[in-house]
């Protein structure tokens, strides 16, 4: 007993890293929002904000067209992630990419293509005008449904994954028997499909709620003066250094507007999911019902009228031609913003003109020639690298640390481990540069990488822990029944079969910290320019085809690294028994409890 207490305390004491770093650079950088904002005159920069008609206005155009986003994304969503959550082999692969690939595309690169597209000059107004539809260029750009579009396009992949994890635990033969008791499949998916996804639900609508919230490269780049949200305002306020108390009290207020919104869909999800509780349901009297032998119900659904008849052909023509025509839209919504970039990327035009009017190559030499467009990206090569290394460390010593067992505490511990991802990033990119400016650590790459650190190793912790989950724990049992110390089981058994999972981190971890914009924008200024700084700087003073060539070359090195990583994990999965690359991706985080 004594033994393995000392083994469970020996386990655990590896946390202490992982949250002496949460601890110095999460938790301090947020606290330190706190006494900039309610420093001086407090009373009167709060009465500015809530009584205030400009900023009034700000939150209430933020919280709107936030919610608006998550509605239609939610939407818009639900089919795919149903489709995947169904699909197997080579068809789920496919799914699985055409999601994955624009979740670790840079929503800078994102968010550019909607200007190549729905500018004057872009797609839409090119196609029209070709057509002979319009006679001028419609007023697409700097407008709500503009950000809107971005905002929706940027949303899906987090929908869709926190979708898949609840929907794949659905048996699909529960639709079946709906059917069988006289549901038409419109009113079993309402009844049945719908309710036992609320979980799914409740999380990809959060999560999604959470990120529009606190955008502000979509409506700074594609929205005007009237649709400013509070994000963009306090990015704005700390670039011109003009009120740092004032950016300090409106982050505190997109927090608070942002928990009591949360909390408000918590709940409202926890009404909805009674439905998962028959016993609560006066229906359930008619389930039990249904149970028992009766077969006059089972004539009476056997003859069924000539209207129904054609109402059951109407449903499964429909659904004969329905997925195929969604998949179509979808696949079109979500890859035509990625690829319109290489087409205007080769244009010979000085402005974003689509189609092109010629090709060339000169905006690629103009990059590969510019000592500052190959300094960022070495700049950011080098970040990315370093937060990789310390990303996976800590992950891997929260995942050893958290093991198998249970103790307490351990439900608050892993919500603390994970809350990063909780918090918007602006909110937490704002307390960062608060706190390292007293210790000079903005405008420098280890400032960046820290902040970096922080964002993403939560998200290698989830995919390190789903895969350690799915190791046999008696591999382990059975090398400590043969003399093997716990070093040299981890080292000989646990570590190789958790390295596939790390890998994906690890992927992850580089693909997210080179492309990751928020902190990178608000840390980084004339000493250190990331490459998303200096995109960003492009995109808003100069929307050339020179900042397509680059998201053009972004986009192509995600999508290589992607492949490469995916054949890597496919070509371990068999002999290391680990879920393949989308399966762990999509894999929920109560798994690894």
């Amino acid at each position: 007993m004594n033994q393995t207490r000392l083994t469970n305390l020996g386990q655990t004491s590896l946390l202490l890293p992982v949250f002496v770093v949460l601890l110095l650079a999460f938790f301090v950088p947020l606290l330190a929002i706190v006494p900039q904002a309610f420093g001086g005159d407090a009373i009167a920069r709060f009465v500015r904000i809530f009584v205030g008609p400009v900023y009034l206005k700000i939150i209430w155009t933020t919280v709107r067209m936030s919610l608006e986003a998550t509605a239609i994304t939610l939407v818009v969503s639900f089919p795919l992630a149903w489709i995947l959550s169904r699909a197997t082999g080579t068809k789920a692969l496919l799914l699985g990419l055409l999601v994955l690939v624009p979740f670790l595309t840079s929503v800078l690169v994102r968010t550019f293509a909607w200007i190549a597209i729905l500018g004057q000059r872009g797609l839409v107004n090119g196609t029209l005008l070709s057509l002979g539809l319009i006679s001028e260029p419609l007023p697409l750009l700097f407008s709500e449904p503009a950000v809107l579009l971005a905002l929706v396009h940027s949303s899906i992949p987090m929908m869709v994954f926190s979708l898949v994890t609840v929907l794949r635990r659905i048996d699909g033969r529960i639709l079946l028997a709906a059917n069988t008791l006289g549901a038409n499949p419109l009113r079993a998916w309402l009844g049945v499909v719908i309710p036992l996804s609320i979980r799914g639900i409740q999380s990809g609508v959060i999560i999604t709620f959470l990120f529009t919230i606190a955008s502000f490269i979509a409506p700074a780049l594609l929205g005007n003066q009237r649709q400013q949200m509070l994000a963009q305002v306090i990015q704005s306020e700390i670039e011109t250094g003009a009120d740092w108390p004032l950016a300090a009290a409106l982050g505190i207020t997109l927090a608070v507007v942002a928990t009591i919104i949360v909390a408000a869909l918590t709940i409202l999800a926890r009404l909805l999911s009674r439905w998962q509780r028959p016993g609560t349901l006066s229906a359930a009297h008619h389930v039990l019902a249904a149970t028992k032998p009766d077969t006059s119900l089972l004539r009476q659904q056997l003859a069924l009228p000539t209207a129904s008849w054609t109402s059951a052909a109407l449903w499964r023509l429909a659904n004969a031609l329905v997925p195929p025509m969604y998949l179509a839209l979808i696949s079109g919504f979500i890859l035509l913003p990625l690829l319109i970039l290489f087409p205007v990327s080769f244009s010979s035009a000085d402005v974003l003109i689509f189609p092109p009017p010629g090709f060339s190559l000169r905006w690629f030499e103009t990059i590969l020639g510019s000592p500052e467009w190959v300094e960022a990206a070495l700049t950011s090569l080098r970040i990315a690298v370093a937060t990789c290394i310390l990303s996976l460390l800590l992950a891997t010593l929260a995942v050893l640390g958290f093991g198998r067992g249970r103790f307490i505490f351990q439900g608050a511990l892993e919500a603390m481990v994970q809350s990063p991802l909780s918090v918007p990033a602006v909110v937490f990119a704002l307390g960062a540069y608060l706190t390292f400016s007293r210790i000079g650590l903005v405008d420098t790459e280890l400032g960046i990488i820290i902040a970096h650190t922080v964002l993403i190793f939560p998200v290698v912790f989830l995919v390190a822990s789903a895969t350690y989950s799915s190791i046999d724990p008696s591999l382990s049992l059975a090398a400590a029944s043969l003399g093997a110390n716990p070093w040299h089981s981890f080292r000989t058994i646990v570590f190789p079969l958790l390295l596939p999972g790390l890998a994906i981190g690890g992927l992850l971890a580089m693909l997210l910290s080179f492309d990751e914009s928020v902190a990178s924008i608000f840390l980084s200024d004339l000493s250190v320019k990331t490459l998303p700084r200096k995109l960003w700087e492009g995109i808003r003073f100069n929307t050339s085809p020179e900042s397509a060539a680059v998201s053009a070359l972004l986009l192509g090195v995600t999508c290589t690294v992607i492949i490469v990583g995916m054949a890597f994990t496919l070509g371990r999965r068999r002999s290391a028994g680990a879920p393949g690359a989308i399966a762990v991706l999509t894999k929920p985080a109560t798994d690894a409890e």
